[in-house]
């Protein structure tokens, strides 16, 4: 009689004949080296958690997480206004794990935001390092090499906390190299399915970790080279919660995609700005000269690794598991030059250079490695000195040191609360008086700027839902201050399903080039016959605002706000699902007039 199969014996997960498990590493091995391997991990880990934690900070942009996570823990489930369901968070498992965090300890989730981004950006680096370390640990002593990046480059230790999912990013990189690292024919079923789980985060994580996780993916398949039903099991693992959530996002949001990324034509091209970006992020931090030496080093363990492949059957798996990240990296930068980069300084390229430099953060000891590293020593001394100048807190002409623009308008060093914004925001020209009028409004009130960003209030219509409908042009600080009964009308579209609908006609400031203009504010909230003083405020006509409002209620445009603000019966969620493809390609004409005419004809 057999005994029953475990997991550890699932035939989905042979070791090929011939082939032989991974040899463990050598007996004995000398304590310095021990001791000196444990310090290249421990001491850049703890200088990275010091040098986030000195630059600790929450930006506008990490708040717009914070009013999704009030509104679910508020009952009102994830939506940045109640009423309409808009996905204004990119990084999806972010905004739940800020949503958990802040339930559970009771937290401003501000704060909770900046602690939560070090602790896990410092583990990500922790991780990213031993992984490096357990990679090369056959050859023996180890030295640093690509780890000196992470310790000169400011914007690695920005994106440590900034309220963003960067943290979570860093942090699902690290674990996920880790776990590739550990990767070996003959592995037991539930540790390749946890593997295989992991790497099948990396679209909720943010959703361009696509890439990395089918790179991942694919690497783990070569060292293990399972059966077909081996295959199917892993891809399960690594589908099965994104696919799940895709199927809910279409049904309750209507799109397959989080809103900004369509406010931000994630599938665009402009190449030119996109290698601007890289060379506004490589030239301030000296990088240039750092490329032939980690290049030279990744193609010396390339062939360090061909050799074993060509002396022993698991050198191969090894060269697949070098091969990843680099991949991975190379095509997740292409894609940030593609679609032209960010308009925060050096934020989109960092994943992609972390990614980089995973197979060389450390390097075996030989002569020409300790010739390298000696070089990125002197490199190092000299990023980190007053020879080199410090980034423009103007930025450029596409990109923009949010930081320093933060630290200098608010006057801390490290805002880290919600309280801090609130409190110093409506000094900013755009906001003054803002609160202020919205707590006070008498009736059903729409707040809007002209075009000198002076504010302005005029009468809504009687059927409007909130009693407030304000216009945010910085949409995180303005959504952390304003009560979550009132509506936050973003301008430029991030948690608006109208304004991330428009067609992009022209490229200037990295995604803000879909503004959405008073005339489609007034179509939807203002009386029927606004004033002509605020008409004349606005910079719009009655003749534009009835061309809006008659687009709105026409075609497709008016199926797409049902989509977000009918309630959500299970038939409109098979609406929304079975809609989906061709909700989240819909553009409309910017100008009124010609998207009535498009929408009605």
């Amino acid at each position: 009689m057999t005994a029953p199969a475990t997991p550890e014996a699932l035939p989905s997960l042979p070791a090929r004949r011939g082939s032989s498990a991974r040899p463990s590493a050598p007996a004995g091995r000398p304590r310095p080296v021990r001791w000196w391997h444990a310090a290249l991990v421990a001491a850049p880990t703890a200088a990275l958690f010091a040098l986030g934690y000195r630059r600790r900070w929450i930006c506008d942009d990490g708040l717009i997480y914070l009013r999704p996570v009030r509104q679910i823990l508020a009952g009102n489930g994830p939506v940045f206004n109640v009423g309409e369901r808009a996905e204004s968070s990119t990084g999806t498992l972010w905004q739940w794990l800020l949503a958990l965090g802040t339930w559970v300890t009771g937290e401003d989730p501000a704060f909770l935001a900046v602690g939560l981004g070090l602790l896990l950006s410092t583990a990500g680096f922790g991780f990213a390092l031993y992984a490096t370390g357990r990679l090369h640990r056959g050859a023996g002593l180890l030295v640093p090499a690509g780890v000196f990046v992470l310790l000169a480059v400011p914007p690695f230790w920005t994106y440590m906390t900034s309220g963003l999912e960067s943290g979570l990013g860093a942090f699902w990189t690290g674990l996920s190299w880790w776990l590739l690292t550990r990767t070996r024919r003959g592995q037991g079923a539930r540790e390749t399915y946890l593997a295989a789980f992991v790497f099948g985060l990396g679209p909720l994580v943010r959703p361009d970790l696509a890439v990395v996780t089918g790179c991942f993916l694919a690497a783990q398949w070569w060292v293990l080279r399972p059966c077909r039903r081996g295959v199917a099991a892993v891809l399960a693992s690594a589908g099965a919660l994104p696919l799940a959530y895709e199927v809910f996002r279409a049904g309750y949001y209507g799109i397959l995609v989080p809103l900004p990324a369509i406010a931000k034509e994630a599938g665009a091209s402009d190449w030119s700005r996109g290698a601007g970006y890289v060379q506004e992020t490589f030239g301030p931090y000296w990088l240039w000269p750092v490329v032939p030496v980690l290049g030279a080093l990744v193609v010396l363990l390339v062939r360090r690794t061909g050799r074993q492949r060509r002396m022993r059957a698991p050198g191969r798996a090894s060269l697949a598991v070098l091969l990843a990240p680099l991949a991975a990296g190379l095509l997740l930068a292409g894609y940030v030059v593609r679609v032209g980069g960010d308009y925060m300084h050096a934020r989109m390229i960092l994943p992609a250079l972390l990614l980089l430099l995973l197979p060389v953060l450390v390097v075996p000891a030989t002569r020409f490695t300790s010739v390298a590293g000696a070089l990125l020593v002197v490199w190092l001394c000299a990023a980190v000195s007053p020879l080199r100048a410090p980034f423009d807190v103007r930025g450029s002409a596409t990109t923009f040191n949010v930081r320093s623009s933060d630290v200098e308008g608010l006057g801390d060093h490290n805002p880290v609360r919600t309280v801090t914004w609130v409190a110093d925001w409506p000094a900013l020209p755009e906001g003054r008086g803002m609160l202020a009028r919205a707590a006070r409004a008498p009736r059903p009130t729409l707040l809007y700027f002209d075009a000198r960003r002076r504010l302005h209030a005029t009468p809504m219509r009687g059927d409007a839902p909130y009693h407030v409908v304000i216009v945010g042009r910085h949409l995180g600080v303005t959504g952390a201050a304003a009560p979550l009964d009132a509506y936050v009308n973003d301008a430029w579209g991030l948690a608006s399903p109208v304004g991330a609908h428009l067609a992009l006609e022209r490229w200037s400031w990295p995604g803000h080039e879909k503004f959405l203009r008073n005339h489609w504010v007034f179509a939807e909230w203002a009386v029927e016959s606004p004033s002509r003083p605020d008409l004349l405020r606005a910079g719009t006509s009655r003749e534009a605002v009835g061309a809006a409002r008659a687009a709105l209620g026409c075609g497709a445009l008016a199926e797409l706000t049902e989509s977000a603000r009918a309630p959500l019966t299970a038939g409109r969620f098979w609406d929304n699902l079975t809609g989906s493809f061709e909700r989240t390609r819909f553009r409309f004409a910017r100008w009124p007039a010609a998207a009535e005419r498009a929408l009605c004809d």
